[in-house]
């Protein structure tokens, strides 16, 4: 897909209200034409608000949002041309899937040769075709799902606005249907904002990730720029699995910066371009991701930084195994390796390093 250019859609410093309690505090983000971008954050952050926003469903306290700069802040749903794909899938029941296709279409009076030509158009492009006389429940939730998807693509929208439609589906058909919707999203063109609090989820389709916090954007990355260079302990927390340690900074160089934990060896972390250098003796946070950790033997490890401990839980995902370990000082870290790799069992020693690039500091400015 080539490099999106154009903003689709843009909020700018949009916040909105319940009560007197802020959901969403003055957020500022754009997407761009063709762009997935997904807003992940847990319940309550303010994500299905901002997406119902989008939509005119909500109107914002304050702030304005733009549909390829018109702005739309204001004006009601059916006036934005954006489609919207419910997490309850939202079929008539008494409807068969042509019939709840047509629905938006008959609302616009488009003539019946050109509503059928659509029907087919959007069945065929969500692999359902056939089963026009088929009713919701005559449908497994991933056909429901698409059918969903199906209505909304029928109205040709300018921007595709989902909120966690795959919630309500087991884990196996969610990775088919996630790769289903991106590989439509990329064969169509189709600019979408995804909402989720599933990372997995925004980390597999996304170009972006937009990730929230009671109300507020607290990083908007690549995914693999979110999960990689999380920049703050929220995000590195909630994106995956993190090892953290309470630290002070004692020294640095052209390279590293070096900092000696409180519950745990001294540490060296590597620089890195655009970050301010903390002072010595800073307070600061270290991060390091589990499949960052490398089990080592002795005489190993003069190029990393080396914890040695034992192993104090064992868990066995099929594919990695996780296991805390219990280091010097008292502190714990968690570590995962490949099935293929060697197992440990509980109570055996490990020795263990992690390189100083895949370290980052939290709360110095150093990240």
């Amino acid at each position: 897909m080539s490099t999106p250019t154009t903003s689709s859609i843009r909020l700018e410093n949009v916040h909105r209200d319940f009560g007197g309690i802020s959901a969403v505090k003055g957020i500022t983000f754009d997407v761009s034409e063709g762009e997935f971008v997904s807003l992940l954050g847990p319940s309550g952050c303010g994500k299905t608000t901002t997406l119902r926003m989008m939509a005119g469903f909500i109107l914002p306290t304050g702030g304005r949002i733009f549909v390829r700069d018109a702005d739309v802040t204001f004006l009601p749903p059916e006036k934005r041309n954006v489609g919207f794909v419910f997490q309850n899938y939202a079929l008539w029941p008494h409807m068969t899937v042509a019939e709840n296709i047509a629905f938006g279409l008959k609302l616009r009076r488009l003539p019946k040769q050109v509503i059928a030509a659509k029907i087919e158009e959007v069945l065929a492009a969500t692999g359902l075709s056939g089963y026009h006389a088929r009713r919701p429940r005559e449908l497994s939730g991933g056909q429901q799902q698409r059918v969903a998807l199906a209505r909304a693509l029928a109205m040709e929208p300018r921007l595709l606005l989902m909120d966690e439609p795959l919630s309500n589906l087991d884990r196996a058909l969610r990775v088919t249907m996630r790769k289903e919707i991106k590989a439509l999203q990329r064969r169509l063109g189709m600019t979408t904002v995804y909402v989720t609090h599933d990372q997995e989820e925004a980390l597999s389709m996304s170009d972006r990730v937009v990730v929230l916090d009671r109300g507020e954007i607290v990083r908007i990355a690549r995914p693999q720029d979110v999960y990689e260079d999380p920049q703050i302990e929220f995000v590195a927390d909630f994106v995956g699995h993190a090892n953290f340690f309470d630290a002070v900074v004692t020294a640095h160089d052209e390279e590293t910066v070096r900092v000696d934990c409180v519950t745990g060896p001294s540490l060296a972390v590597a620089r890195r371009d655009g970050t301010p250098l903390p002072a010595i003796g800073t307070r600061t946070r270290v991060l390091f991701r589990p499949e960052r950790v490398q089990p080592c033997g002795e005489g190993e490890g003069a190029t990393g930084n080396v914890f040695e401990g034992r192993v104090v839980f064992v868990e066995y995902f099929g594919s990695v195994f996780r296991y805390t370990v219990e280091v010097a000082g008292g502190a714990s870290l968690v570590v995962e390796t490949h099935n293929l790799n060697r197992g440990y069992e509980l109570g055996e020693p490990l020795r263990l390093r992690v390189e100083p690039h895949h370290l980052h500091l939290i709360g110095t400015g150093g990240r």
